[in-house]
């Protein structure tokens, strides 16, 4: 019988809130620059665009926090990363010249989602029905 996949056997990953430059307007951009900076990366991980806020969008978000505020260009979004991708990413998307190189620099971090939200001040998005 195969052991079961429980949690604790699960890849950790961390949460990261990011904000995006302006000229970056549609999700399928923002995602076609976390892909490039997969493959920048050494060990090639797996990133994910989780939520994506627009420019345009970020006055009408459930609540601004002084996170948010503070960083009041571009739009807002969560890049899903595994655990061990996190010190080379981190690096990436921390330095002083990331928002230019990529258009995405680094606000907070966390292993829950939930907490990376409520940090940015952003909505938990409605889960769509079969």
């Amino acid at each position: 019988m195969a052991k079961r996949l429980t949690k604790a056997l699960r890849e950790k990953r961390r949460w990261i809130g990011v904000q995006v430059h302006s000229r970056h307007q549609h999700r399928e951009a923002v995602e076609h620059v976390v892909q490039n900076i997969s493959q920048m990366m050494e060990a090639k991980p797996s990133l994910r665009l989780m939520d994506f806020f627009p420019q345009h969008e970020r006055p009408a978000l459930a609540e601004q926090t002084e996170l948010a505020n503070q960083h009041g260009e571009g739009g807002l979004a969560i890049v899903r990363a595994p655990l061990k991708a996190m010190p080379e990413l981190r690096n990436l998307l921390q330095d002083n010249d990331a928002m230019e190189t990529w258009g995405i620099v680094s606000l907070t971090t966390s292993g829950k989602i939930r907490l990376v939200r409520q940090r940015l001040g952003l909505p938990k998005p409605k889960r769509k029905q079969k």
